[in-house]
């Protein structure tokens, strides 16, 4: 593939992740943690649950423009998603940030 692109660790010069694109995103698979672990997926699951996402809004109402914040939990992300894509929730996402506990070790 002439659009991967190979990320390596500066420290250890390995191979720990590739560039690649699907559906026109591109992303990355990693198969380890920065400790050289494999994920548990129960525990990612209860790290997600604990990250509040603030996801800001750009809508038009008549001729003035507003911009609403939502404070979404992390286990409440996709139906605030489902909403958003079917139309409940109005406006252009304009910028999305992940609010971590500060006791989140």
């Amino acid at each position: 593939m002439s659009n991967v692109k190979r990320f390596n660790q500066s420290n250890n010069n390995k191979k720990i992740a590739q560039l690649k694109t699907y559906l026109g995103f591109e992303y990355i698979k990693l198969k380890k943690d920065v400790n050289g672990l494999e994920f548990n997926v129960e525990h990612l699951l209860e790290y997600a649950k604990e990250i509040r996402y603030n996801i800001c809004v750009a809508r038009k109402v008549e001729d003035k423009s507003f911009v609403y914040n939502y404070f979404v939990e992390g286990s409440k992300l996709n139906l605030f998603l489902d909403a958003y894509f079917n139309g409940k929730i109005e406006g252009d996402i304009i910028d999305i940030d992940k609010l971590k506990p500060e006791n989140l070790a």
